[in-house]
């Protein structure tokens, strides 16, 4: 763009510099759910006990692994070697381990179940539904992220039928049209989206009584719903800052092999307990009752926090804020259309439709492999 139309505006250069961020961001969040899906696939495997006619996950695991290992091992050491060498003898690394993997069947079944069901059950992954809840949210910024590099870049899903038919003087009016109905479309999603999830997921009130008229019902201003959220935000991430303390306690225990939830007895939990403001967030009695028979000190407890007085379960608690992930991903796609419709107005974009399947890094990348294969012949 900016070699035809001389040095880049300041911008493109803020929009350069945009895309960078978010191609870093994308490519960090999808390490993360790779990560987060082979660390919940393994523990699962090597948490599975194996039985001739049940299941046998844990067994294909084990041996998977094993024969990867060996398989490692056996390229790395023999990489020096001839050729057929080599490969006869990581071949042979890896069918041995296909095999050595059943020798351990049963190790480590218990350790990694505990490691497995702390993580799910008592740790603060447990408030955004594990691992496996972790993975699913990944998978939406991913592709959030590049739903908002391909508007960018002009890459987005767009019907072109139009600007190829009308006459050439008309495609930057027409091209206009289309990025500005699709920006108005992602304003309006964000904004319905957002409502929906304060009404639905953190139960703010969509009608009270009208303020003229108390026998009529009037929509809930947007302030109430966002105090409602805001309360609601509080609440949550006081929740997941007392989690985050007792994983802290946690870890070591577990990495010990201490059982999860035989650990955490009645004297330690009230202290626990009393050791922060609960009652700035919650109702009183509610947090009072939380206190387990000091009575009974040898009373354990599961190293999960509770909502008080709500009766309900902590797992799964953050996802209502995670929620709102989507909403901001079409905030933000909505400003990189009117980035572009800048840029168009500008004439720093070129709104020809077959504009958009070229490929500058890949032009760049063709002419450096030429050079160099120029190179390597001369």
């Amino acid at each position: 763009m900016a070699d035809k139309k001389g040095a880049a505006s300041p911008l493109e250069r803020v929009d350069a510099g945009w895309q960078r961020i978010e191609a870093r961001l994308c490519a960090a969040v999808l390490v993360a759910e790779i990560a987060s899906l082979t660390l919940w696939i393994s523990l699962k495997g090597l948490s599975a006990d194996f039985r001739p006619g049940e299941n046998a996950s844990g067994l294909v695991y084990r041996c998977l692994l094993t024969a990867a290992i060996l398989g490692v091992v056996a390229h790395l050491a023999t990489r020096r070697l001839p050729a057929h060498v080599h490969t006869n003898l990581t071949a042979a690394a890896v069918v041995l381990g296909l095999m050595l993997g059943r020798a351990w069947v049963h190790v480590g079944v218990a350790y990694f179940g505990n490691v497995l069901n702390w993580l799910q059950n008592a740790s603060s992954l447990m408030l955004i539904g594990g691992l496996r809840g972790l993975a699913t949210r990944l998978t939406l910024w991913v592709a959030l992220l590049g739903a908002s590099l391909a508007t960018s870049r002009g890459r987005h899903i767009h019907v072109d039928v139009l600007v190829r038919y009308v006459p050439v003087k008309l495609r930057v009016p027409t091209a206009l049209a289309g990025q500005i109905a699709a920006a108005i479309v992602c304003v309006f999603g964000a904004v319905g989206f957002v409502d929906y999830i304060s009404i639905s997921v953190f139960r703010a009130n969509a009608t009270e009584p009208c303020p003229d008229d108390k026998s009529k019902s009037c929509d809930t201003t947007p302030g109430e719903k966002a105090a409602a959220v805001e309360q609601a935000l509080g609440q949550d991430f006081f929740l997941l800052g007392r989690q985050a303390t007792l994983d802290l306690r946690s870890f070591p225990k577990v990495l010990g092999g201490t059982p999860y939830d035989k650990w955490l007895m009645a004297p330690e939990w009230n202290a626990w307990l009393d050791g922060a403001d609960w009652k700035a967030h919650f109702d009183a009695n509610a947090v009072d009752a939380l206190h387990m028979d000091p009575s009974q000190p040898s009373a354990t407890r599961m190293p999960q926090v509770a909502v008080p007085g709500t009766g309900e379960e902590a797992r799964g608690l953050l996802v209502r804020e995670l929620d709102f992930v989507f909403p901001f991903g079409l905030a933000i796609i909505a400003l990189k259309f009117l980035i572009r419709i800048v840029l168009i107005l500008q004439g720093r974009i070129d709104v020809d439709p077959d504009s958009a399947h070229d490929d500058p890094e890949l032009s760049r990348a063709e002419e450096r492999d030429a050079a160099a294969a120029k190179g390597v012949a001369s």
